[in-house]
Order: C-alpha cells, then structure tokens, then sequence
C-alpha cells in the first residue's frame, strides 16, 4: 500500500484531464486536508481517495482512466473503489445544462468529490444548489464538530457547530453563561448565520461585543442580537467554466452509465444495474488488486521516506573533480 500511496503522489500531477466543462469539481465548504482524511475506509479506497483528492479541478477521474493511472489496480478493482467512495459519501456525479453565449445548450457530467463524507440528503441538496434553485447551508465538516458532556459522567455525544459556538462563548465572556436549554433554543438561529456564510470568530464578536456591565438573562439577550443582527441571505450561485456560460439544469446521475435520477432509481449515487453488476464481479473475485504476474514491475514494499529521500537526492548534480592535465 505504501508503494501505491507513493505513485499516486508522484503521478498525479500529470493525471490526465477531462474535456472542457466535465471532469472532477471540488465540492463546497470541505474540511482542510489532513493525514487521516480517509483513516474510516479501506485501504485501498483510501489511497484511492487521496489520489483523487490531490488531482485538480477537471480531472478525468472515471474508473478506466484511474486504472490506467494507478496499475496497481484493475479497472475492476478501481470500480469497485469508487462504489464504496460513493456509499461512504465522498463521491457524486451531476449532469448539468447550460446555455453558452451563442444561445446553444449542451449537457457536461461533472464528479463532484468531497474529502468530508456527506449523506444522501447533503448531495441532493447540493443538485439543487448547482442548479441554482436555493442554497442550502452546508452542514458542519468533521474537524468543525465538537463535544459537549452529557448528563451522564463520561459520556461524550457530537454536536453541532452552531451548538459548540454558544457552548463556547462563556469561556470567551463571563456573562454569555448559557445553559444547555439555551443552547438547544438558539442553535437552529446560529446555524443559519453560519448558513448565510458569517465565520465562526465573526459571529462570536456579534454576540460578546458591547455587553452591558450586567447580563441578568444571557439567553433573551442572544437571541435578539441573533434575530435583529441576522445577516441577510446570499444570492443563488451558479457554477460557471465561462463567464457566458449558464446553468438552466442539473440532475443527479449515476456514477457508472448514463442513467440518471429521471430515469431509474439511484442509491446512493450508482444505478441498481451497475450496483448488481459491481456486485457480481466482486462475489467472483475480479475486483482485487491486480496479480504480481500482471504487473509491468514487482510489487514491494516501499519506505516512503527513504524513496523520497532518494528521488530528491537524484536531482543534485554529482561534483566531478577536475581533469588531470596531461604533460
């Protein structure tokens, strides 16, 4: 796994690129990257999921290309990666309409790919956010969550971002104590400043700045600093690859085959046909790595840190000593 870690990273720069307009999209509002990023998955969806993480914007990233580009897998294999990608959450592909400047109208797939896992529910939103019909707030990324204790000693349960903002804010000023009731009360209205796009510090300055020197009932107070300050909400965005391009439509579709949401039933994300077929091929045992005699060279493990060490030492030029003169 180390080596197909290390020809990942030493590759992707060069991955190949989509037609104009299709390709790979980096979904909105992900956590940043991190070493354990993809610690839940297997190890091969892992390293696949790195892989795809580091490639740019309009990558080709269908299971063929990904095949060619990491040998250590099979087209199979890789298939089947990106069906438990997609099942884990971290992976969709929308078809889009747009209208281009000369009045023409074209459909392009793009794959969206998220390193913070989301549900179902999240990506069927963000097809109506690319289409521009509303704009939903994005839920709160994995490293943004923080806990609170429950009653009971010991036990520790996730929170939202909103709720550990106001949990939070009695460490930041004395008099802005709340309860858990009054969390609970006020969460839903943080969470649609955050919603809006309004950062965690700046909300946090709306809610402790210009106290009165006695604060009686901290509860009633942020709640109408929360309703009266409410910011207002972002226009609709719409994705564009050109300044003259326009998105009229969007529709979610199978990650495999051109089916999509209006034309079969999708679960999460792949069609039932390619599901079964993926299915069938790994309960026959072709979606495994590829066999060491198919291989162009052998696998081994690899230390990654001595390879790296070697590849950066190759680039320095050796110094030669000078010729002898010949008499």
């Amino acid at each position: 796994m180390a080596a197909a870690n290390l020809s990942a990273a030493l590759r992707a720069p060069a991955h190949p690129m989509a037609k104009v307009g299709f390709g790979k999209r980096h979904a909105p509002d992900q956590a940043p990257p991190r070493a354990d990023d993809f610690a839940g998955l297997e190890p091969r969806e892992a390293a696949i999921a790195a892989y795809i993480d580091r490639l740019p914007e309009g990558a080709a990233i269908g299971y063929k290309v990904l095949a060619e580009e990491l040998p250590d897998y099979g087209q199979q294999a890789c298939r089947s990666a990106l069906d438990r990608l997609t099942r884990a959450g971290h992976l969709r592909r929308i078809k889009v309409h747009v209208a281009v400047a000369d009045g023409q109208m074209r459909w392009v797939t793009r794959t969206y790919f998220s390193r913070t896992a989301r549900d179902a529910d999240w990506w069927a939103a963000h097809v109506r956010f690319v289409r521009g019909m509303d704009a939903p707030g994005q839920p709160p990324a994995p490293a943004a969550v923080e806990t609170v204790e429950e009653p009971e000693p010991g036990v520790r349960a996730p929170r939202s971002e909103a709720y550990g903002l106001l949990a939070g804010l009695g460490r930041r000023e004395p008099r802005l104590q709340l309860s858990e009731g009054d969390c609970v009360e006020l969460e839903h209205l943080v969470g649609e400043w955050l919603a809006r796009g309004v950062g965690r510090e700046q909300i946090t300055q709306a809610l402790t700045s210009g106290l009165p020197a006695s604060v009686h009932s901290a509860g009633p107070l942020l709640r109408k600093r929360l309703e009266t300050k409410m910011p207002p909400s972002p226009a609709p965005r719409q994705e564009k690859d050109h300044p003259s391009e326009q998105i009229v439509g969007a529709v979610m579709m199978c990650l495999f085959c051109d089916e999509d949401e209006t034309t079969t039933t999708l679960d999460h994300g792949v069609c039932r046909d390619c599901r079964a077929e993926i299915a069938r091929d790994e309960a026959a045992g072709l979606s495994g790595d590829v066999p060491d005699t198919f291989l162009a060279r052998p696998r081994a493990e690899v230390d990654v840190a001595a390879r790296m060490a070697e590849l950066r030492s190759a680039t320095v030029r050796p110094v030669l000593p000078a010729p002898r003169s010949r008499r």
